[in-house]
């Protein structure tokens, strides 16, 4: 088990690309820089909690169910529902820096989630699907299927990450929050 000692601030989702622990709230800032990443996260939805997105700078496009956003400091807080697949992509070349928080606040997993992510050998990129599967299941995420079927992504994560993972030898490297 890792020490609460040893959780970064910050971590690395991608070149030039910062996923930073504010309390209950993360800060995503995007640098674009012409060799840079942009923040890319796939269609999935959540069953334990609702988030709340708000970018400070820039523009990001949040697909919320079918409905496509671009959002910018003067969209204000947009609230995703649990249940609701959701994704999120900033705009190449475009700097932005969003933040996310979550219903209810005090949401462990959100943090275990990102944190687990990060710890990744490799980075995210080079997780392989048994281990990210892992993640999720641990974290209240659930991939979006071509096909939107919430039972089927529900057994399929809790399979690979709650039991094909462990058999496996995977493990997440943190397990509890750190405490603030």
């Amino acid at each position: 088990m890792t020490s609460t000692s040893d959780y970064p601030e910050s971590i690395s989702l991608g070149k030039g690309v910062t996923l930073t622990f504010e309390g209950h709230i993360r800060r995503v800032d995007v640098r674009a820089a012409e060799d840079d990443d942009a923040f890319i996260v796939p269609s999935h939805w959540h069953q334990e909690h609702d988030e709340v997105l708000r970018v400070l700078e820039g523009k990001m496009k949040v697909t919320l169910g079918k409905q496509v956003l671009i959002c910018t400091p003067e969209t204000g807080d947009v609230f995703v529902p649990r249940r609701v697949p959701h994704s999120l992509e900033s705009f190449k070349g475009v700097p932005c820096v969003v933040t996310e928080r979550n219903e209810p606040l005090e949401f462990e997993k959100k943090e275990l989630f990102f944190r687990n992510l990060g710890a990744i050998p490799g980075g995210f990129a080079e997780g392989g699907l048994v281990q990210v599967m892992q993640i999720f299941y641990h974290g209240d995420g659930f991939p979006v299927f071509p096909v939107h079927l919430p039972w089927l992504e529900k057994a399929f994560v809790t399979i690979l990450g709650g039991y094909v993972a462990p058999l496996l030898g995977y493990r997440i490297k943190y397990e509890n929050s750190k405490k603030r």
